[in-house]
């Protein structure tokens, strides 16, 4: 068993996880080059430790389960301090903050009603972790003094925040619609 769980993608997603809390230093530190490399290497690794984990044959619950917490603390931890020192429009990290809050209470919402949980993440929602990662990549860039974003700033705002508001539309609609199929097969079972 310990040969599943100590593989090279876990170990990937676990130096991912271990490298949010330095990200974060970094930019409480102002050390925008170093946060956006380190920041840049982090988000790589999301790609290649799913693609060591299916060509090795090593997926394992642990790292699926890992692999969404460190992509979400890498972005949320990156995102909300970009917010605190003002290279992020609050509006733009509202939305992101809002519609992952609106997945995991629709997820948290099924499996009560259900018993079980199922996900499977949309296009749209593998766009909108594109985006945002992206975003913060770039805004990061910017920060270090890598590139020149000044025109480009606020229709990537717009976007990313266009594509958070639909994506999480689009999972209201998923789950309702889980949800109104697990209620009529309850019905359905009960007469």
């Amino acid at each position: 068993m310990s040969e599943r769980i100590c593989n090279l993608p876990n170990v990937i997603t676990m130096l991912r996880l271990a490298a949010v809390p330095v990200v974060g230093w970094l930019i409480l530190n102002e050390r925008w080059e170093a946060a956006c490399w380190l920041f840049l290497v982090a988000a790589v690794s999301d790609g290649i430790d799913g693609l060591l984990a299916r060509w090795l044959n090593q997926m394992t619950q642990l790292g699926a389960a890992l692999d969404t917490v460190a992509d979400k603390a890498l972005g949320l931890l990156t995102l909300v301090m970009l917010t605190q020192v003002g290279a992020i429009p609050l509006w733009v990290t509202v939305a992101i903050l809002l519609r992952d809050s609106i997945i995991v209470l629709g997820a948290l919402s099924y499996r009560g009603l259900a018993g079980h949980l199922d996900i499977h993440p949309t296009w749209l929602g593998k766009t909108h972790m594109f985006a945002e990662f992206t975003l913060l990549a770039l805004v990061l860039g910017g920060l270090a003094g890598l590139l020149a974003l000044d025109d480009w700033l606020q229709p990537l705002f717009m976007t990313v925040f266009v594509i958070a508001v639909v994506s999480g539309v689009q999972y209201v609609w998923i789950w309702s619609a889980k949800a109104r199929r697990e209620r009529e097969a309850g019905r359905l079972e009960r007469l």
